[in-house]
């Protein structure tokens, strides 16, 4: 039942895997190490480094595009560089709960931000395994059965409900009531200062509370994106690789993304869009339609640019209430 997903991962040479992995763990360790001291990240630090990442990102697409193998070739480039931007645009809504985790902690307090630092130093690793395990388990499955590919559309569908249901609610979650934050205080002793600036003084501080928090929503993350990522990609090697250097680059992501999140108030909107495009594209699949992938990668790129482009020119609802609001309350 499993030979064709099986042959699948037969494909991938030990050259592959070595292509990847030596510039990407070595990629990783530089990064972590210029940034291993808990300190408050600045724009400047956030947009050098999420550039760095763009470049590394770019530059392994380069060499898709003009590998001669099995994974190699414009057609597997455009499959890489599609499963990039998706797995970026997927993180925005991920990145957002991360910022209402930290806020639910009083991480966002001036004093307390470069603790931020410090959790997604080691929350990034963690979302790393994480894409690493579920890809894994998705490319090995989805050639099982066609009704695997509708079942992957309905858990799209649910993340968008999911979504549509989370921006009409104003209100903001407690995370620090989160279930897996419940259970790791019933089983451990906590520590509820976070002076020491350590994950473990005298018990648990709410540090590490935060991580455990952040690391189950990723998990969950990672669930509801994996179908997206193995509906367009299909290939393993293609999926794991471009999901894995999306996803090392998340850290400097999230301090740009908290910095404008005001600005691109429509891209959760697009997002939404674009999964959809991937259900009704998972649902074609099951039934033997195959949309070509310079086609995908072309949908992606225009939903999201429109996303962008609509933010830029359009102001945020709620920009446009508090405006007519403080007119009302000028006139006399």
């Amino acid at each position: 039942m499993f030979e064709n997903s099986l042959s699948a991962f037969a494909g991938i040479s030990f050259q592959d895997v070595m292509v990847f992995l030596i510039p990407f763990v070595a990629a990783v360790l530089i990064d972590l190490l210029t940034h291993r001291k808990g300190h408050k990240i600045t724009m400047g630090n956030a947009l050098f480094w999420s550039i760095i990442w763009v470049v590394c990102s770019l530059a392994f697409g380069v060499y898709i595009w003009f590998h001669k193998g099995a994974h190699g070739g414009p057609e597997n480039a455009s499959l890489y560089f599609t499963g990039y931007v998706l797995e970026k645009a997927l993180a925005l809504d991920n990145l957002f709960a991360f910022y209402l985790i930290f806020k639910s902690f009083g991480l966002t307090q001036d004093q307390n931000q470069h603790y931020q630092h410090r959790i997604l130093y080691w929350g990034i690793l963690g979302a790393i395994v994480f894409r690493l395990f579920f890809l894994g388990f998705g490319a090995l499955i989805v050639n099982v059965s066609p009704f695997v590919l509708i079942l992957f559309a309905l858990v799209v569908l649910w993340t968008v409900w999911k979504m549509w249901k989370s921006g009409e609610d104003d209100e903001e979650v407690d995370y620090t009531n989160h279930w897996s934050v419940l259970m790791v205080r019933k089983f451990t002793k906590t520590n509820p200062s976070i002076e020491s600036g350590h994950f473990f003084s005298h018990g648990v501080t709410p540090l590490f509370l935060c991580l455990i928090c952040i690391e189950v929503c990723d998990v969950i993350f990672a669930f509801d994106s994996m179908p997206v990522i193995v509906a367009v990609v299909r290939d393993p090697y293609l999926m794991i690789t471009s999901s894995l250097w999306a996803a090392a680059g998340l850290r400097s992501l999230y301090f740009l993304l908290i910095a404008a999140q005001n600005l691109f108030w429509a891209l959760d909107k697009a997002v939404m869009v674009l999964l959809i495009f991937v259900s009704f594209k998972l649902i074609g699949s099951a039934f033997g339609y195959h949309l070509p992938n310079a086609v995908s990668l072309t949908i992606v790129g225009l939903v999201l640019a429109t996303g962008v482009i609509w933010s830029l020119a359009v102001k945020a609802p709620e920009e446009g209430e508090d405006e007519k609001k403080a007119e009302n309350t000028d006139t006399p």
